[in-house]
């Protein structure tokens, strides 16, 4: 409640808060589409399609995948960026003094 008006004044919502219910629906989205895309390529392997066709199979559920990361990444925050940041730099050891 403020002094001057009398009246509770409800914090702004950021960007970030208001798509969570959107991020929410991608995710299970992109994580049915990306169970999906795995299972397509390793029919596609069982099927012993050509090796384009094989290409394209795991490039579609590569893509989805990554995806999914990102859309995870952007619904639990941007720690979950900089923790992978500091792995992969403890993997390839770059950044060490």
């Amino acid at each position: 409640m403020t002094i001057e008006t009398g009246t509770v004044e409800t914090p702004k919502k950021g960007v970030l808060t208001r798509g969570k219910g959107f991020l929410k629906v991608l995710a299970a989205a992109l994580l049915v589409a990306a169970v999906c895309a795995w299972a397509g390529f390793g029919l596609g392997l069982y099927l012993d399609l050509d090796r384009g066709a094989r290409i394209t199979l795991v490039l579609v559920a590569a893509v989805t995948t990554e995806a999914l990361f990102w859309t995870t990444a952007a619904l639990l925050g941007v720690s979950v960026v900089e923790a992978r940041k500091r792995i992969w730099r403890r993997i390839t050891g770059r950044g060490r003094d």
